[in-house]
Parts: structure tokens; sequence; C-alpha cells
């Protein structure tokens, strides 16, 4: 008891350091518990020590020697009450702002010292030749390990001018790409696309050429290069590329979508199609997914990717197998317009006719077709694969139905030009047949009683989509007469 009280309340403070290191260990992250459990050894140590001074009761040293040992516990004591208010400051106080771990070394060491200075201090050590040896000896330290001290401030470097963070995305003298995960004393580690994690000094960081991909926003642009044959126009193609690319839902609206000709190669026109997206690690899932809405665009607007001219391509096509193919589509399109009930009443002649003016088109998963409220003029038949029709209620989209071979949508907008009732999006590879106005009219003008039939048709499968407010499932004759004028009007004709 006659050393605990000689310590004056330091005992007390040293019980109180070691309920609150208990405390914070349920508090701090667990990339911290180093410390915590460093903080509880050094009060121990210290409780310890004085237990045992107490017990064992060395003498007292003469004047003119020091307590070492006493004094030596103090000096535990005083840098667990470093820890612990360092845990505090950093990682209660400050928790919610990232504070640099080189930083927070430095100052945990900087306390250390002025911790140390004023403990001798009080105990008489004559400090300046205590810290004249330690100089001497940090001169000899430092000439044996310049790279490592170089490497040491090159990272201090870093972390102040704080060019990146923990997080970014950054690449190293286009060689080295991947996300920061820790910036040490030594080295920083991140972390490749590829799961890798790679271990690079801070000073060849601080010598290398920096790109941050996450700087000064989280917006990066990537860029897709397509070759497109000569005979297509520049501005036709530029639009169907962006188009294609603006209906992708990763594709940010603001910066938006451009293309540009990049250049005329030998057997191409080369173009450039450029895109903003915030997520930089998926930027490689992204290009994937763009090069297949390019592809299917191109494909649906007639647009040829070349091959390269090197590349000959022979395929023998003789007069059986070609009129074999011929008659194979034949019959797929007379077998589709026959499944549309709109058609049902047009003669063997006119479902040739109407055959031939029809025309395939390509969608890929996850592409609208169609979008509700926007003008139309055309009917598509599902010749393969299957679509979603969805609706907008109250800004959701709900799905109505999905539609698969054979089935057809966008009759509406064919007999009368109304906008899209419904938006129509691929949910698989699609291929449609399309009707549009021109294919259909001239039918029409030739057969105008054809639109009477049409429109009792229409008005029937209107009541039973539920898309007319009716009492019955019997359409009214207000209803076929108003669909017939609205047939007439969009085609130009007088209905009989």
């Amino acid at each position: 008891m006659t050393e605990w009280s000689s310590q004056g309340p330091l005992p007390f403070i040293a019980i109180a350091l070691l309920a609150l290191l208990f405390l914070l260990r349920f508090v701090v992250p667990a990339a911290e518990m180093g410390r915590v459990k460093a903080g509880i050894f050094f009060t121990g140590v210290y409780l310890a020590s004085l237990v045992g001074l107490g017990v064992f009761n060395p003498p007292v040293p003469p004047p003119t020697h020091h307590d070492w040992l006493r004094l030596l516990s103090v000096l535990l004591f005083s840098f667990s009450a470093v820890i612990t208010a360092g845990l505090l400051l950093f990682d209660v106080v400050l928790v919610r702002r990232e504070i640099p771990r080189i930083l927070r070394d430095l100052v945990q060491g900087i306390a250390y010292l002025i911790t140390a200075a004023l403990v001798l201090t009080r105990s008489e050590v004559d400090v300046t030749k205590v810290f004249t040896a330690s100089v001497l000896t940090t001169a000899v330290i430092g000439l044996a390990l310049q790279e490592t001290l170089g490497n040491v401030a090159a990272g201090l470097a870093l972390q102040l001018e704080r060019d990146f963070e923990v997080g970014d995305w950054i690449t190293l003298d286009d060689r080295i790409t991947g996300r920061i995960r820790d910036v040490r004393w030594r080295a920083t580690t991140i972390v490749t696309k590829n799961g890798d994690l790679m271990l690079i000094p801070n000073s060849a960081i601080a010598r290398a050429t920096i790109a941050n991909f996450s700087r000064p926003t989280k917006a990066h642009r990537q860029w897709i290069h397509v070759r497109v044959h000569f005979r297509h126009p520049p501005a036709r193609v530029r639009e169907v590329l962006v188009g294609a690319v603006r209906s992708l839902s990763f594709v940010r609206a603001d910066p938006s979508p451009d293309c540009i000709l990049q250049d005329f190669e030998a057997d191409a026109a080369l173009y450039s199609v450029r895109y903003w997206i915030d997520d930089f690690q998926r930027g490689n899932t992204f290009d994937s997914d763009v090069r297949s809405a390019i592809w299917y665009a191109l494909h649906r607007a007639g647009m040829e990717i070349p091959f390269p001219s090197r590349n000959v391509n022979v395929t023998e096509m003789n007069e059986d197998r070609a009129r074999r193919k011929d008659d194979e589509e034949y019959a797929r399109r007379v077998d589709a317009l026959s499944r549309v009930d709109v058609f049902r009443a047009l003669d063997a002649e006119k479902i040739d006719r109407l055959s031939r003016r029809m025309r395939l088109v390509l969608f890929g998963p996850g592409e609208v077709i169609l979008r509700q409220g926007d003008p139309g003029d055309s009917l598509y038949v599902v010749r393969a694969g299957s679509v979603a029709v969805q609706i907008g209620v109250l800004g959701a989209s709900k799905e109505l139905a999905t539609l698969s071979d054979g089935q057809f949508f966008g009759e509406m907008s064919l007999m009368t030009g109304e906008s899209r009732a419904a938006t129509v999006v691929a949910k698989t590879d699609v291929e449609c047949y399309i009707v549009d106005k021109e294919a259909f009219q001239e039918i029409l003008q030739e057969k105008p009683e054809l639109a009477g039939i049409i429109s009792e048709i229409l008005s029937r499968r209107q009541v039973v989509l539920g898309l007319e407010a009716a009492a019955s499932a019997v359409p009214t004759a207000v209803q076929k007469h108003q669909l017939l004028a609205r047939i007439g009007a969009f085609f130009g004709i007088k209905p009989r």
C-alpha cells in the first residue's frame, strides 16, 4: 500500500483506463484491436509492477542515481494513456471522418515522444543526453535503411496530398489497374479487377504516372470501336449506334452518349461510341452489353459489319437449295400472318402479297421494342423468342402478359395510327416480323369493305383485353363505328 499511495492518483487512473480499454474492445474496428490489447498490456504491467514493488520493496537508489524500475512503470502507464486517448479520438470522436493511417500513426508517435520527455524531465533525467544518443542511433539506422525510409516519406506525402484515397480506382503507368485497399508506411496495397492483391512500394507510386478513375467524380467514359461498311451514311450510322447505347439502363444520361467517325480503314469506316458509367469496376461487363446492343441495332438497320478484306467467304448455293430456302421462309411468313385474327378476312392472294412485304427484325434480351406513348403504324408478329408486355401505373411498370412464338402486338397502331398502349420488352433473343402501314394500305384501298370486318374484330379484341370500359363482353355499335371511322381516316379510304 505504501508503493500504491506513493504514486498518487495514477493507480486509480490506471484502473479507469483498464476498464475503458475493455469497453473499447466492443466499439473500435477489428483492425485496431492490436492497439487495445497493447493498452491493456501496458496498464496491466504498470499495476503489476506496483504490486511487485510493494511486495518485494526494493531499496531506494542513492540521490545520484535514478529509480529506473519505477520510472519504467510510469512510462508504461503514460503510453497506455496515449493509446487510450488515440482510440477515443480517432475511433469514437472522429469515427465518421476518414483519417489516413499514416497521419494517425504520426500523431501518436509524436505524443509518445512528448509524453516520454515529460516523464523523464519530471524524474530529473537529463533528457538532452538521452536524445543525443537517440539522434546518433537514428542517424546510423537511417543510413542502413535509406530505401525503407524513402518509402515511409513517400507514403506520408501521398497521404498528406490526398490525391487518392482508400477505395479509389487507379492505374499506374498504364500497367497496373486496381482499387486502393490500404496505404501503409512502406507500401500501398491494391486489389486488381481479377481479385489479386498487389503490394507496391510507396516510392514507386510517388514516381509513377497515376490516373485516378474515381476523381473528380465517379463518372467515367468508356470507348467502344465498331467497323461499319462504307455504303452506309455516317449520319445514319451514328444515329443507330447512339440509339442502341442510350437505351441501356447503366449508361448515364448526363453526360449523354455520343459517337464519332474515328477513321477510314481499308475495308470499313471506324466509329467510336463513347458513353459514361458510374461503376468503373464493371466496365468490362458494360462494354460487352454495349457491343451486344450495337450488334442487334446494326442488324435491324440492315447495316453490315464487314469482314476484313483479306477474308474470302464462299458458299455454294445451287438453284434447288435457294428455292427450298425461299419456300421455307415463305411458309413461315404465311403461317405467321394466319395467326393474326385481323388478317383472317384476307384471301390467299392478299396474304401472299402481304407476306412478301413483311420485314424480319432482331432484338436482344432487355431491349425495348415498343415504348408506351410513342407513335406507331406497324404490327409485330413474334417469330421466335418471348416478349413482356408492360404498362406504366403511377410511375411504376406492371407486366401484363408474356407473348411468344406466333403471337402478335401493335395491331391498333397499324390500323388507326394511335400511340402505343403499352411497352414491349424482349425477354430473350427475339425475331419479329413487321407489317407496316405502307404494306397494308394498298390492300385496303383495293378492298375498302375489309375495314368494316377488321373494325369489328378489333373492337371485340379491345373488350376482351379490357382496353375499353365496357359493361358487357360484346362491343357496342358505337364502338365499332368509331373504330371504323378511325381506320378510314388513317388509311385515307371510305369504309363500306
